[in-house]
C-alpha cells in the first residue's frame, strides 16, 4: 500500500496511519510517499517496510558506506547531517514535554566529524572473519572497514580481516593514537600478536594481556586518561571536551563536587580546577583503578575515588553533584538521596533522553528546578545524543 510519512518517532522511524492505526516505517522521512509492506501487525500499531520510495524528501542522501543497507551501525546515514541535527533537537523537545512536562529549547552542539569519530567498535566473527550484525535479521556481515571509527582502528580491522578467527567469539577495538584489541574465544596467540604488533599498544585475550600494556591512554584537552579493557570511556574523543565544557559550565565553581557514576574519573578530573574537593563514586573496580591512575597521570591532588554503588552512599555533603548514570538512569534510592540532601546544583549527563526525563520529573517535583538543557551530538549517523541538564535547588 502507498502512504505518506507524517513525522518521525523518537527512534527516527517514520510515522503514518492506516485505518486509524499507527504505522511505523524505518528509514523514511517526513513528507515522503512510500510503497510499504506490513511486516508486523499488532492490535494498536503496525510496523512496515518501505519497498519503494515514490516521492523522496530533499533531506535524503545516499550513504557512503557499502554496508549501510545491511549493517545497523549508521542507522540515520540516509539523512543529511544538518537535518538530522534538527530531528534530534525536535526529539529531545518532544520527550521532555511528553515525559517530564517541560517546555525546553535546548542548544544543540554539532559533531566535529560526521565520520571517523569513534574510538571504539565491537565486532563479531562470521566464517572466521570480523563482522558486524545486520540490522533486521541479526545475521552477520563481514567487513574490512567501518566509516564511523578512526583510521588507526580501521587499520587493525583490515589486519584482522586477513586472519582465520574461527574460534573467536567477539572482538572490541578501542583507542585513538594508542590502540587496544580485546578478544574472547580461542585463537593462535602468536598469529594475532605477529599480525598486530607495532600497530597496537595492547592485546587482551580472555581477560589476559598477551601483548603490550595493561591500559592505553587517550588525550582530552590538557588531560590524559588511562583506559583499561573494561572501563567505560566516551566513544567520541573530539567531542568529549565539548561535552565536558557544558558540564563544567553547569557545575560552576564551589567548595566540593561529587561525581556519581564517575567511571575512569574523567569528568571529576576535568572539573577539579573549579572545586577544592572532588569525590568520585563508581561500582566498576577496573574503572576505579583507571581513575586513580588518571589522578596520578594528571597530577590532580584534590580528588579521591571510592568503589561502591551510588545507591550505597550514606549521605551527600557536597555542594554540587554530577551524575552520569547508565542508560537505565537513576535508581529510586539515589534519587531519594539527592532529594533529601542539601546539594545546591545537580548536573545530569545522560545518553537516554527518556530515562533522563523520568528522573528530572522526580527530582523537580521534590526539590529542584530545571535551568538549562543542552544536547551534544556525540553519535553522528545514529539516533543517539548526549544531554546535559543543569538543576538548581529551589530554595537557592
Amino acid at each position: 500500500m502507498i502512504v505518506k510519512i507524517d513525522k518521525l518517532s523518537h527512534d527516527f522511524r517514520g510515522i503514518s496511519r492506516i485505518n486509524d492505526k499507527v504505522l511505523f516505517i524505518p528509514s523514511v522521512l517526513p513528507e515522503e510517499v512510500v510503497d510499504v509492506r506490513i511486516t508486523i501487525d499488532k492490535k494498536n500499531y503496525s510496523i512496515g517496510k518501505a519497498m519503494n520510495i515514490i516521492t523522496e524528501s530533499s533531506n535524503r542522501r545516499k550513504s557512503i558506506c557499502p554496508y549501510f543497507d545491511t549493517c545497523g551501525g549508521c542507522s540515520t546515514g540516509y539523512i543529511k547531517y544538518d537535518k538530522a541535527l534538527v530531528y534530534k533537537k525536535e526529539s529531545a523537545i518532544d520527550i521532555m514535554k511528553r515525559y517530564a512536562g517541560y517546555d525546553v529549547n535546548p542548544d544543540i552542539i554539532s559533531n566535529y566529524k560526521e565520520y571517523g569519530y569513534r574510538n571504539k567498535i565491537g565486532l563479531k566473527v562470521f566464517n572466521g572473519k570480523v563482522s558486524l550484525t545486520e540490522e533486521e535479521s541479526n545475521n552477520l556481515v563481514n567487513i574490512d572497514k567501518c566509516y564511523l571509527v578512526n583510521d588507526n582502528i580501521n587499520r587493525v580491522i583490515d589486519s584482522l580481516s586477513k586472519l582465520d578467527l574461527t574460534e573467536i567469539n567477539d572482538i572490541v577495538i578501542k583507542g585513538t593514537n594508542e590502540i587496544m584489541v580485546i578478544l574472547n574465544g580461542d585463537t593462535d596467540r602468536d598469529m594475532v600478536i605477529n599480525s598486530l604488533k607495532g600497530m597496537v599498544k595492547s592485546i587482551v585475550l580472555n581477560d589476559e594481556v598477551i601483548y603490550g600494556n595493561d591500559y592505553i591512554t587517550i588525550n582530552v584537552d590538557k588531560y590524559k586518561y588511562a583506559v583499561y579493557p573494561k572501563s567505560f570511556f566516551q566513544v567520541n574523543t573530539d567531542m568529549i571536551s565539548k561535552l565536558y565544557d557544558k558540564v563544567k559550565e553547569a557545575a560552576g565553581k564551589g567548595e566540593s563536587l561529587l561525581d556519581l557514576y564517575c567511571g575512569a574519573g574523567t569528568i571529576g578530573i576535568y572539573l577539579a580546577d573549579n572545586f577544592n574537593r572532588v569525590r568520585g563514586i563508581e561500582i566498576n573496580s577496573d574503572a576505579v583503578e583507571g581513575a586513580n591512575l588518571n589522578k596520578k597521570i594528571n597530577d590532580i591532588g584534590n580528588i579521591s575515588f571510592e568503589c561502591k554503588r551510588a545507591s550505597d552512599i550514606n549521605s551527600i555533603n557536597e555542594e554540587v553533584v554530577v551524575v552520569d548514570p547508565p542508560r537505565g538512569g537513576l535508581d529510586k534510592t539515589t534519587t531519594e538521596l539527592l532529594c533529601d540532601s542539601n546539594v545546591k546544583r545537580i548536573v545530569y549527563v545522560s545518553c537516554n533522553p527518556i530515562t533522563l526525563a523520568r528522573d528530572l520529573k522526580m527530582l523537580c517535583e521534590e526539590r529542584y528546578t530545571l535551568e538549562k538543557v543542552s544536547v551534544v551530538d556525540q553519535f553522528s549517523h545514529s539516533v543517539h545524543v548526549e544531554s546535559v541538564c543543569a538543576l538548581k535547588r529551589v530554595d537557592e
